[in-house]
């Protein structure tokens, strides 16, 4: 107890200090403690009565983790999360320290973590995850993870290190982690041939049928601008929903979400009340006014992500100024060979003025060129936005399309101050 304590309390000193010289750094409490006391995360995570939720996968885990914590919080229950994606080891670690007194967590009945997909098969085992959620598994960073069948290798472990587990059926790589302690998510029709797995991206004309039975499914009633209309059939109760993000690929996260709620006690139709006055998540769909101009912030890190940004490009209401920005800092993996596993030529019929920025400016200006589309690149992502600011007319909307780190660069132009705040290195 006393090697735990002083862990805790010198990981502590050491975010203040951090903070203090102007750092950030949301991970560094953790880093610190784990050096002191391997066992921090273990021993914290036994205090929690309601045990802890894993969220993992390759795409959709900040906004589905983000949507089942608003569940659970409006129902009622204190839940500790991770909300600034800092989802290694050392991340968790400082949330728990943040919410210890005295060796133990005070005031959160639960913890809800969005977790690595490389992290995963490690940390389960010691979170002893009362349940595992996992999104999609698809190419992520190869530089990092390897092939797929490795990164569904590690959450596998986590699966089977779980009590229960909430599934995509429409996935075949997350449907094959099966134990036979799970709950299982997809949608319906055409739906079903857009979501984001492996083979799609690579020729597969979608999913087959699921050989499960579908606990939660998802059907999209009406696509529009910032949100969509969805519903969502939970066993016998059947909930629509608006939500405020745009996209297939979210209504999956909703769904995933609700599911997970079910299955923790919370009634569906609160749940889903719940989820229409969530905003997005921290650059994923999220809208900024800046300069009298809209801009649309959406994440990307892997080809089949892209191609679901590109779908809502595609559905665009009139021509627009599009800003793709690229690093290839650890956070975003230094291959971007993935970028021409994307479907660029689909913008081709859009009309879209397309600029590239980022440390990979020019590999992705030569990939839009191979695309054939025409477009602009300028490396500097101020003189970038500026740019694009420039080219566009007042209360339009501008897309922002950012790796990471990218993202949190831009941010920090669009609100400063935020970037800091959030980012978990």
């Amino acid at each position: 107890m006393l090697r735990l304590v002083l862990a805790v309390s010198l990981g502590r000193l050491a975010g203040f200090l951090s903070r203090l010289i102007g750092r950030g750094g949301s991970a560094i409490p953790g880093l610190i403690a784990g050096k002191i006391d391997g066992g921090v995360i273990d021993k914290l995570v036994a205090s929690l009565p309601g045990g802890v939720v894993i969220v993992t996968g390759t795409n959709g885990k900040t906004t589905t983790t983000k949507m089942l914590v608003t569940a659970l919080e409006r129902s009622g229950k204190p839940v500790l999360t991770n909300p600034t994606g800092s989802n290694l080891a050392r991340g968790v670690a400082t949330v728990l320290i943040s919410a210890s007194r005295r060796g133990r967590i005070r005031g959160y009945e639960m913890a809800v973590f969005e977790i690595d997909e490389a992290a995963v098969s490690v940390l389960a085992p010691r979170l002893d995850p009362r349940l595992v959620v996992v999104t999609n598994l698809g190419r992520d960073q190869l530089d990092r993870y390897g092939e797929l069948d490795t990164t569904a290798a590690h959450v596998g472990i986590a699966v089977t290190a779980a009590k229960r587990a909430v599934l995509n059926a429409d996935d075949p790589v997350v449907a094959a982690l099966d134990v036979g302690r799970t709950s299982w998510f997809g949608a319906v029709g055409e739906i079903r041939h857009t979501m984001p797995h492996d083979q799609v991206l690579y020729g597969d004309d979608g999913p087959e049928d699921p050989a499960v039975e579908v606990d939660g499914l998802l059907e999209i009633a009406d696509a529009r601008g910032d949100g969509q209309r969805i519903t969502v059939a939970l066993a016998e109760t059947r909930v629509e929903i608006d939500l405020r993000v745009p996209g297939a690929y979210n209504g999956y996260n909703a769904t995933a979400a609700l599911l997970a709620a079910a299955e923790l006690g919370v009634d569906p139709v609160a749940a889903a009340s719940s989820l229409e006055q969530m905003p997005p998540a921290f650059g994923r769909g999220q809208v900024i006014a800046f300069k009298d101009r809209r801009i649309k912030l959406m994440l990307v890190k892997n080809p089949a992500g892209f191609n679901q940004a590109l779908r809502l490009l595609l559905d665009a209401p009139e021509p627009a100024n599009v800003l793709i920005a690229i690093n290839d800092n650890h956070a975003d993996g230094r291959d971007v060979s993935w970028l021409w596993d994307v479907r660029f030529e689909d913008l081709q019929r859009t009309g879209h003025k397309v600029g590239a920025s980022g440390i990979r400016a020019a590999d992705m200006s030569l990939r839009l060129k191979y695309a054939g589309i025409e477009s602009w690149s300028e490396s500097g992502l101020s003189e970038a936005l500026a740019k694009a600011v420039t080219m566009s007319n007042e209360g339009e909307t501008i897309y922002v399309v950012p790796t990471y780190t990218a993202m949190l660069s831009l941010l920090e132009l669009l609100l400063p101050g935020t970037a800091r705040s959030a980012a978990w290195t």
